[in-house]
């Protein structure tokens, strides 16, 4: 079969929620599924900031706030917004220093935000799914996952957590018509990274690591996100797709 792009990555008349949409990554996965016909459904803690990017969504966004670490907003965001087609869970913090610097309330929130946040979600929302017997969740993960690194052991670890939460509940949800599967982006140019690329030397020492010799934008993310979730992935199961530009190879 040839592959007909149009067609392929045409989400018209398809409910979409993206969370951790008002920056980064988050925002232009909204993005790109708004100019491939997406029925846009956004949400994040930081409801001012969310509305002012969603007027660029198109005039039929549907806007929401929550606190992904609290499990009760969890749930009542799912409630609130419904079954969708697609779900991308890609809302997560990050805290970068050194582990014995950390207080134990700072690696609690890392993981309760980036690893059992994101599960109750997909529980949540992936529910709905499973009984219309379709739907996808793209999950995002990251390079650290596989790779590791100084003064971000928490939030490898979640992530880590979020490549095996994929591969374990896609096993469990293939046959009923619902696809998992997990994007790890690289270091992406985003207000999350830019404190670890504000300067030249910064930038310059973490170029070291990336073969390609530059940096992801989170065009380049969304973009892959928007594949993983199109019918061109529909034999992709439980995987995760690194976008990093060959970093986990050094």
């Amino acid at each position: 079969m040839v592959l007909n792009e149009s067609r392929e990555l045409d989400f018209t008349g398809r409910r979409v929620l993206v969370t951790g949409a008002g920056s980064g990554i988050g925002l232009a996965i909204a993005e790109n599924f708004s100019a491939h016909g997406g029925d846009l459904i956004v949400a994040d803690i930081e409801i001012d900031r969310l509305k002012i990017k969603a007027e660029g969504l198109g005039p039929n966004v549907s806007v929401y706030q929550y606190d992904q670490s609290d499990a009760s907003s969890i749930e009542k965001l799912a409630a609130s917004v419904g079954p969708v087609d697609i779900f991308c869970n890609n809302a997560g913090i990050n805290h970068v220093g050194p582990f014995l610097e950390q207080s134990p309330e700072i690696i609690q929130k890392i993981i309760t935000i980036d690893l059992i946040g994101p599960i109750l979600l997909a529980r949540y929302i992936g529910e709905a799914m499973v009984k219309r017997g379709t739907g996808v969740i793209v999950n995002t993960a990251s390079q650290l996952a596989f790779h590791g690194a100084a003064t971000r052991a928490a939030y490898a670890a979640a992530k880590a957590g979020i490549v095996q939460f994929t591969k374990s509940v896609a096993a469990e949800w293939a046959p009923y018509g619902v696809r998992v599967v997990a994007l790890a982006p690289g270091r992406t140019f985003t207000p999350m990274t830019a404190p670890l690329l504000a300067t030249d030397e910064q930038r310059s020492e973490g170029l070291k690591h990336i073969p390609v010799g530059r940096y992801g934008n989170p065009d380049e993310m969304a973009k892959l996100a928007m594949m993983l979730a199109s019918d061109m992935a529909s034999y992709v199961i439980g995987e995760t797709l690194i976008a990093d530009g060959g970093y986990v190879l050094l």
